[in-house]
């Protein structure tokens, strides 16, 4: 990795993808310098889209509230976007198969035999909300917080039951099925902006801090980790190319503000 110093702030780059927990968020709090630098991105004709483990029912609020384009929410399963002129949230739904009751029978068959094996772990307050993914709380609301290693086990579990399982920073999150952040990211760019991967390389960033991150950084040459990534580094195949000095949402205030230059003090 190379500090952020070394990525040429370019006009190019138009578009940021951004992870949120500890990435956009600061220790679990949403700070206004987080959301005046998307404001400012913005304002210069530049789009932002969030991409998270977090369920569709707070990625709705996102869509709705964030000064953001889109958000691509439960690791890849669908992307929501909100068109203020017509008041309506377009909902874009990639994963298989589709949503409801059968899915959730066979989420809760995995998420008892996850609990019974670890039962120092829980599920995440945010489960409710989803509508494709399991998410285990080893970090977030469980204290003592379980290590890397214990939730690296629950992620073991999960696959051994039949689903794709990350670790991020908080949860271990599994669902079945083979979508996820990098995939989504790149049908977005595809239906939205009509760009195929080539093109969209050099235009494109992602910042984020955690192992869910890792297909994101070995997709996008221009990637960014936080510098709270470092406890996980050792357990990546593939890290960010860049890194920034401050850690969470002062990182990401870091990198918003290196990639504008002076543009940065333009008030949106």
């Amino acid at each position: 990795m190379r500090p952020l110093d070394e990525l040429k702030p370019d006009r190019t780059i138009e578009v940021l993808f951004f992870d949120i927990d500890d990435t956009f968020t600061h220790h679990g709090h949403l700070r206004s310098e987080a959301l005046a630098a998307l404001e400012r991105w913005r304002a210069l004709g530049r789009q932002a889209v969030a991409v998270t483990g977090r369920p569709a029912g707070w990625c709705d609020h996102f869509a709705r509230m964030w000064p953001i384009d889109a958000v691509i929410g439960e690791n890849g399963a669908f992307w929501f976007a909100y068109a203020p002129v017509t008041n309506t949230l377009q909902r874009n739904y990639l994963a298989y198969p589709e949503p409801g009751e059968a899915l959730q029978v066979q989420i809760n068959h995995v998420k008892e035999q996850v609990l019974a094996r670890h039962p120092t772990a829980a599920l995440a307050s945010d489960q409710a909300y989803r509508l494709y993914d399991l998410a285990i709380d080893f970090a977030e609301d469980v204290r003592p917080a379980l290590s890397l290693l214990e939730a690296e086990a629950i992620a073991q579990t999960m696959r051994s039951l039949g689903m794709t399982a990350k670790v991020s920073s908080i949860h271990v999150n599994g669902w079945f099925g083979t979508h996820n952040k990098q995939q989504a990211c790149l049908r977005w760019l595809e239906q939205t902006l009509g760009w195929d991967e080539r093109t969209a390389q050099p235009r494109c960033v992602y910042v984020g801090d955690s192992l869910n991150d890792e297909p994101m950084f070995a997709k996008f040459q221009l990637s960014v980790g936080v510098a709270n990534i470092a406890p996980f580094l050792g357990l990546m195949k593939s890290p960010p190319a860049f890194i920034t000095r401050a850690e969470a949402s002062d990182g990401f205030c870091e990198l918003v503000t290196h990639l504008l230059g002076e543009q940065a003090a333009i008030e949106p």
